[in-house]
């Protein structure tokens, strides 16, 4: 029997149920009564592209095919710009909701904003390594993708890092001690303006611009912000979308840094200081972090690469860097965090901020209730140098 033959028929009207019925058939030309829906009408699953180096293809639960990389490699193998660019292709296409993913997040008119972590730069004052670094490659990847696609007309790669490379070098003239083959994020912007001379290519370091302050709408996290006023910098409340590219990281104070805590890169150090001690001091940095994301929730999250960063035991508040070939993507920054805690081997569900953001309803926490396309999570699960339980400052792990 049809669905719509189900709903039309005589047994389910109102006598089925223990309630008077008129009579049996339906009047000639009357329309039928729609007081049910069918429960599992809408699908709020959320799903999450998953894609390690080693990918060689697999066929999903339905019979659909996932196609290989070109060139897979070992998880802790380097690699090039060309394999990176494969992985984040095939993550995109497979991470997002039933209506699509990011071809249905961007339209082609849209300000895009690329949301970029910076955590330490060469002759800063914290170590450099390229693990605290969203890796140029690969935003390159998801602009020449976008541009191609015909999605977004106009987009700025923004940071506010709480760092200040030495010398005359600016975050984006430094080439990273040639960690990320050489490419610095201005000769990215170059490169793609010259290609799509249609678009327009950008840069913005969001310490130094144009900012003002806002409230938080509805309720307050940060501990110490009871009146919720932040810098926002207007960049965030004038672009129409915000994609954030983040690499694995952990972070002291929070367990693990991804999208969310890429936020705190929201506030400007013309207002907060370096390395923003000022916006430190309002609560934890998970709880200030979601503050912030509420201003403009990502509409596209992407997490991982080729470079990881993890706890250094040796030193405290630092991070060393590891190899984890590891893409992940979707529509939902919250999945994408969700995922990004599991496979560096944290419990989601013990992260803090991650249960404040399901209370806020940023979506589901729980990995059993996120489809990951690509592989498993256990498959690409990996024992991640934690942060000591000292340096957490109450977050729960």
């Amino acid at each position: 029997m049809r669905r719509r033959d189900l709903f039309l028929a005589p047994w389910w009207a109102p006598a089925a149920f223990g309630q008077p019925q008129a009579s049996q058939a339906r009047p000639p030309g009357n329309k039928p009564r729609e007081w049910m829906t069918a429960a599992a009408s809408r699908d709020t699953v959320s799903r999450i592209g998953l894609i390690p180096s080693t990918f060689t293809g697999n066929v999903e639960s339905d019979g659909r095919k996932i196609r290989a990389l070109t060139h897979p490699a070992p998880l802790m193998q380097p690699l090039s710009a060309d394999q990176l660019d494969d992985m984040l292709q095939l993550a995109v296409e497979l991470g997002g909701g039933r209506r699509g993913g990011l071809t249905s997040a961007i339209r082609p008119d849209d300000w895009v904003l690329i949301k970029i972590s910076i955590r330490s730069c060469p002759g800063g004052a914290q170590p450099f390594h390229p693990g605290a670094v969203t890796d140029p490659r690969l935003v390159a990847g998801l602009l020449g993708y976008l541009a191609r696609s015909g999605l977004g007309r106009r987009f700025t790669i923004a940071e506010g890092a709480p760092c200040r490379p030495a010398g005359a070098a600016s975050l984006w003239n430094t080439t990273w001690d040639n960690q990320f083959d050489g490419l610095s994020y201005r000769s990215l912007v170059e490169t793609l303006s010259r290609k799509h001379p249609q678009l327009r290519f950008e840069l913005l370091d969001l310490n130094g611009a144009p900012s003002l302050p806002m409230p938080v709408e509805g309720r307050v996290l940060a501990s110490h912000n009871p009146k919720g006023m932040y810098f926002i910098p207007r960049v965030l409340r004038e672009c129409d979308k915000v994609i954030s590219i983040a690499p694995l990281a952990t972070m002291d104070g929070s367990g693990v840094a991804l999208s969310f805590l890429n936020y705190l890169g929201f506030a400007p150090a013309d207002h907060y200081g370096y390395p923003k001690n000022g916006l430190f001091a309002l609560g934890e940095p998970g709880e200030i972090a979601l503050d912030l994301f509420s201003f403009h929730p990502a509409d596209y999250a992407i997490a991982g690469g080729s470079y990881a960063a993890e706890s250094d035991p040796s030193t405290p508040g630092a991070t060393r860097m590891r190899r984890h070939n590891v893409i992940i993507a979707g529509t939902s920054a919250l999945a994408v965090d969700t995922v990004g805690a599991a496979v560096m081997g944290f419990e989601p569900n013990t992260i803090r901020h991650l249960e404040l953001a399901v209370r806020r309803g940023y979506g589901s926490g729980d990995t059993y209730s996120i489809w990951t396309r690509g592989v498993e999570i256990d498959e690409v699960r990996a024992d991640f140098q934690k942060p000591g339980v000292a340096n957490l400052r109450g977050s729960r792990l």
